[in-house]
C-alpha cells in the first residue's frame, strides 16, 4: 500500500523507451503509434501514456525489470485486475506484455484509454463527493471465496506494534500522543484481521490520483454542477474485504493533500450502513501504524519520494486516531 498524494514528476516518454520495447507494443496493437500523451506523477519510475494509432488509444504502463518492485506490481495488476467483478467501475484490463532487451526485460501493461482527467488537489467539492462514492461503489460489489486475496492476508498488521517495542528515534519528530499511546493502539492494532473481513471488492491503494473523472455531457440534460462520474485505476491490490475499507483508507491522503478531516467527509458520505466504529478504528490503526513505521525506513529503490507521503499519512491518521480515541 502506498496510499497518498503523489508528487508531480517527469515519466520516461514513448520515444524514450527501447526501440525493442516500441515495437513489442506495437505488434501487439496490431498499429504503428502515432501520438501519445504522458500521464506524469504517480510513484511508479515507468512509462504511463495514452498511445494513439489509426486503430484507436490504449493506455499503456511500461517498465524494465530493473525496477523490480514496479515491474511486479504490474503483473500483479495485469493478474488481479481481470478477475474484477463485472460492473466495477474501472477501465477494462487488455493485455500483459514481458519484452526482452539486451539491457533487462521490460513489463508491459495494458488498459482501455478514457477521456477523463485527475480531480482537482486539494480534493475538495464535487470532486471528493465524486471520489467518496467511488470508494462506496466499489464496496457494493461482492466477491466470491478464493477469487481475489483476503484484506486481512494483505494489510500490514504489526507495524504498531512494531513502533511500541523498538521505539525508534523518528517517533520523537511525531505528535507526542502517539509515543505515549503505542502501547495501546498495538493492542487495538491486533484486531485489524477481523475488523477487515469481509466479502466486499476492495480496491486497496484508492486515492485522487488512482481514480478519472468524466464530465458529463453539456448536452445530457444534467444540472449545472453534476458531479462527474468517477473510475478506479491502478488494480494492483484488489482484494476481498469490508465495504468501509477504501473510503476510510483515502481520507488520511485526501487530509493531507489539503483536503477536508476525515470526519467532515463522513458527514456528507457516510460509511456503509452496520459499519462496526471499532472495526474503522482497528483498520485505522493498522494503517498509521504502516504509514508511520514505513516512513522512517531508508527510500525503496526507484521511488525516492514514497516516504515523504507516508509521513504525511501517518501525521493524518495520528490525528484522526487521537480525536477518534479521544487524545
Amino acid at each position: 500500500m502506498t496510499t497518498g498524494t503523489p508528487p508531480s514528476r517527469r515519466r520516461p516518454t514513448w520515444p524514450e523507451l527501447p526501440a525493442p520495447v516500441r515495437a513489442a507494443i506495437e505488434t501487439r496493437l496490431g498499429a504503428p503509434v502515432t501520438g501519445w500523451t504522458s500521464h506524469d506523477g504517480g510513484y511508479s519510475p515507468g512509462l504511463a501514456s495514452t498511445l494513439r494509432t489509426d486503430g484507436g488509444t490504449v493506455f499503456v504502463k511500461a517498465v524494465g525489470v530493473s525496477h523490480e518492485f514496479a515491474a511486479t506490481l504490474y503483473r500483479q495488476e495485469a493478474r488481479r485486475s481481470a478477475l474484477l467483478p463485472r460492473g466495477v467501475p474501472a477501465p477494462r484490463a487488455r493485455w500483459l506484455l514481458d519484452v526482452p532487451t539486451d539491457d533487462g526485460a521490460w513489463v508491459a501493461v495494458a488498459s482501455d484509454a478514457v477521456a477523463g482527467r485527475a480531480p482537482t488537489s486539494p480534493l475538495r467539492g464535487r470532486d471528493l463527493d465524486a471520489v467518496a462514492q467511488l470508494a462506496l461503489r466499489v464496496g457494493e460489489h461482492e466477491v466470491a471465496p478464493g477469487v481475489l486475496p483476503e484484506v486481512a492476508d494483505e494489510l500490514p498488521t504489526s507495524c504498531t506494534a512494531a513502533l511500541a517495542a523498538d521505539r525508534p528515534e523518528g517517533l520523537a519528530t511525531l505528535d507526542p500522543w502517539f509515543t505515549t499511546h503505542l502501547d495501546r493502539l498495538a493492542d487495538l492494532e491486533r484486531h485489524a484481521p477481523e475488523a477487515v473481513a469481509g466479502t466486499r471488492l476492495v480496491h486497496g491503494d484508492l486515492r485522487a490520483d488512482n481514480t478519472l473523472l468524466v464530465e458529463p455531457a453539456p448536452d445530457g440534460g444534467r444540472a449545472a454542477g453534476a458531479r462527474p462520474a468517477a473510475l478506479a485505476v491502478d488494480w494492483a491490490y484488489p482484494a476481498r474485504g469490508a465495504a468501509f475499507c477504501d473510503l476510510v483508507g483515502m481520507l488520511p491522503a485526501t487530509q493531507a493533500g489539503g483536503g477536508p478531516a476525515p470526519e467532515d467527509v463522513l458527514a456528507r458520505h457516510p460509511l456503509p450502513h452496520g459499519t462496526d466504529e471499532d472495526a474503522v478504528t482497528a483498520y485505522l490503526v493498522a494503517l498509521t501504524g504502516y504509514f508511520v513505521h514505513s516512513s522512517l525506513q531508508p527510500p525503496p529503490p526507484g521511488i525516492p519520494h514514497v516516504r515523504a507521503f507516508q509521513r504525511v499519512q501517518g501525521e493524518a491518521g495520528v490525528a484522526w486516531l487521537r480525536r477518534r480515541l479521544g487524545g
